[in-house]
């Protein structure tokens, strides 16, 4: 056994190449993978039978509904806000923090004709804070005149409640609101965590 290479064949015209060598992986004689086998019709030329190439639509159309899901949409996305509204806007939630009520009240007069945007978050943290301070007070109106009456304590336990959520209620509602206008989004806050008074 040796291991040499088999000659080539001697009936071929010494003008002649060997026979065609296809591509790596490729059975050797077989057309490239370009051409169509012996006996198919080309690539571009519809098969027997009139249906359309797998590449082109159907007639009629540009979506066969018989093939299952439409072709995809595009999503609908919300316009971007400019930046500077969308940084008043965050002020207007985060000033809640350092300044109280006054942030979003100065936010709300002073970009109120001019920026929409901005004076609809500083609007919605504006009436937060009067809808949290109606919360305690109508808790208190209650609970202060019994405690005084009776001389007991015991009914100040009921404060307790509106109190935690201005709390902890404020917090997570500054960082929703933050979050949300810092997106470029209009997000309103639930009807009772948030009257609408001042529009």
């Amino acid at each position: 056994m040796t291991d040499k290479a088999p000659p080539p064949p001697d009936d071929l015209p010494p003008d002649q190449p060997p026979p065609y060598q296809g591509a790596y992986g490729q059975a050797p004689g077989a057309p490239p993978y370009d051409q169509p086998p012996p006996g198919a019709p080309p690539y571009d030329q519809p098969p027997p039978g009139g249906a359309p190439p797998y590449d082109q639509p159907p007639p009629g159309g540009q979506y066969d509904p018989r093939w299952g899901y439409g072709p995809p949409g595009v999503p609908y996305a919300m316009p971007q806000q400019p930046p500077q509204e969308t940084t008043w806007a965050v002020f207007s939630y985060v000033g809640m923090v350092l300044i109280g009520f006054l942030a979003p009240l100065i936010i709300y007069f002073v970009k109120k004709n001019i920026d929409p945007f901005a004076r609809y978050h500083a609007a919605q943290a504006l009436n937060y804070q009067i809808t949290m301070l109606i919360h305690l007070l109508a808790v208190a109106v209650i609970c202060a005149p019994l405690a005084i009456a009776f001389e007991n304590p015991v009914f100040l336990v009921m404060l307790i409640p509106p109190y935690l959520e201005v709390v902890f209620g404020q917090y997570v509602f500054i960082i929703l609101g933050a979050v949300k206008s810092g997106k470029g989004q209009y997000f309103r806050f639930p009807t009772f965590f948030c009257f609408r008074m001042v529009r």
